[in-house]
């Protein structure tokens, strides 16, 4: 079969420019054929690139009395893609990325070094000026021998201990790898690294839709071939969960990258034809026509038991932390006063100190009071923030996933909708708000110009009409007009 040299070789970009300079022309609406008049382009080149431009400049379409299709773009025509604007955002985009990902790891390896460090280093101090106070006290009451031997002993247990925490510890175990009594073994497979689970808890999981877009297109290419290549606007929003109005915009994106072409039946019907796709090698492969859920993020893999843990260390260092800073800021009013318990382990660690600093009291304030505290409230706040920006998603999530429910129920039954009972929905398409549903409902009837019938459901005329439309469009289209054939030419003969 020979090609279309006017359909398949022309220069892409010259024709959009030419399409935006005739829209323009015409106060950003036309008709395909007003523009195929305006530049003198072939028809074929405006319907291919039309759905491009639609897409750049966030166009919309509109359908006259008479059936024709209109482009519209009332946003003007301020590219997407292109242009000073765009190019900014996405060298800031990929700046900011950039940013957060060094920041990230320069953050991940703080926390490794402060948490754990600083938690260590107070917990030696600790147990240092314990073995100093029992040795004193027992050197002043048994002499100098008994002190040694017995502060030895004391320093040898506590040690022993901290070893037994640090190692064996369930606070440094895998999240959901505990060990239970009875079991002496875990495998090596199943452990989590402490750091992975620290960083699970500040910063939480990776994102779990970051692969749900190519699983949606696979299965709207599954739905196009279901319904022979055409496609209601009801039928994108029932797999996608948009609204009405973001759906319009989104479809032009897939009009594009599937070849496909805006059309109105007879009745007035806009539908979306895709005759590309129904070529295939075999006719039983058309796949799964619906999509999962988006799923929900979840705030850590770890379980609370673990994140607790991790949360009560980080009090730990924030109380030490908050210690030092005030006894340093206080050593004036200190210095006049006895030697108490509460104020023990700050002179020890000042007199210890001073055998390796020149200026203690700056190391003690700085290095164990601000840096640790300032530590502890940021280990604290970023999770605390993340919560709040980590529920919005899920409730946006909940929100689009409902909207599917609801869509495709109506699609299914358009004469009598019903708003679904918020306990029959899976926990991913449940919003807190109790109301969603019937409101959900209620956006699409408005949409249709639905009428409220008995029992709380909802008749939605104009939906009818389009799927009965649509169908008629479907049962024009003949399966061998798309067949490819026997095979002409191997490569491999």
């Amino acid at each position: 079969m020979a090609k279309d040299t006017n359909v398949l070789e022309y220069d892409r970009t010259a024709v959009r420019e030419a399409i935006v300079g005739a829209l323009k022309k015409r106060k950003g609406e036309a008709a395909p054929a007003d523009v195929v008049a305006f530049t003198g382009l072939p028809k074929p080149q405006v319907d291919a690139e039309l759905p491009a431009v639609a897409d750049e400049y966030s166009g919309r379409l509109k359908v006259t009395e008479s059936g024709e299709i209109l482009y519209s773009f009332p946003d003007g025509f301020h590219s997407r893609y292109r242009g000073l604007g765009p190019t900014a955002r996405r060298l800031a985009r990929a700046a900011g990325k950039a940013a957060v990902k060094v920041g990230t790891f320069l953050f991940k390896a703080w926390i490794m070094v402060m948490l754990v460090g600083y938690f260590a280093l107070f917990v030696a101090l600790v147990v240092l000026s314990l073995v100093a106070s029992v040795a004193g006290g027992a050197s002043d009451r048994n002499g100098k021998s008994r002190s040694r031997g017995g502060g030895l002993a004391l320093t040898g247990r506590l040690v022993d201990l901290l070893v037994r925490v640090w190692f064996y510890n369930e606070v440094f175990s895998s999240p959901g790898q505990r060990r239970y009594a009875g079991s002496r073994s875990r495998t090596k497979e199943n452990r989590r690294p402490l750091h992975k689970a620290i960083f699970s808890f500040v910063f939480g999981e990776d994102d779990p839709n970051a692969d749900h877009e190519a699983v949606q297109k696979r299965a709207f290419v599954a739905l196009a071939r279901v319904k022979k290549g055409v496609i209601l606007l009801e039928d994108f929003m029932a797999l996608t969960g948009l609204p009405p109005e973001e759906a319009d915009l989104a479809i032009n994106r897939y009009l594009y990258e599937f070849e496909g072409s805006p059309e109105v039946s007879e009745a007035g019907t806009v539908y979306y034809r895709f005759p590309k796709l129904l070529l295939r090698a075999r006719g039983d492969d058309a796949g799964v026509t619906d999509s999962p859920f988006k799923r929900l993020r979840p705030f850590s893999a770890n379980d609370k038991k673990s994140n607790a843990w991790y949360a009560g260390i980080n009090g730990v260092n924030l109380a030490f932390g908050s210690y030092f800073l005030y006894c340093s800021l206080a050593i004036e009013t200190l210095a006049s006063r006895p030697v108490t318990g509460g104020t023990y382990l700050f002179w020890f660690v000042a007199r210890f100190f001073s055998q390796l600093f020149a200026n203690p009291l700056g190391v003690i304030s700085v290095g164990l009071g601000v840096v640790p505290l300032v530590f502890s409230l940021l280990f604290w706040a970023v999770p605390i923030l993340r919560s709040g920006s980590v529920a919005r998603q899920n409730e946006r999530i909940k929100r689009e996933n409902l909207r599917r429910v609801v869509y495709a129920s109506a699609v299914e039954r358009p004469s009598s909708a019903r708003t679904p009972e918020p306990e029959s929905l899976p926990a991913v398409a449940r919003p807190s708000g109790r109301d969603e549903p019937r409101k959900a409902l209620e956006d699409l009837a408005a949409y249709e110009g639905g009428e409220p019938i008995e029992g709380g459901a909802w008749r939605l005329a104009e939906l009818e009409r389009k799927l009965a439309d649509a169908e008629g469009v479907r049962r024009a289209v003949r399966p061998e007009d798309y067949d490819l054939g026997g095979v002409a030419f191997d490569s491999g003969s």
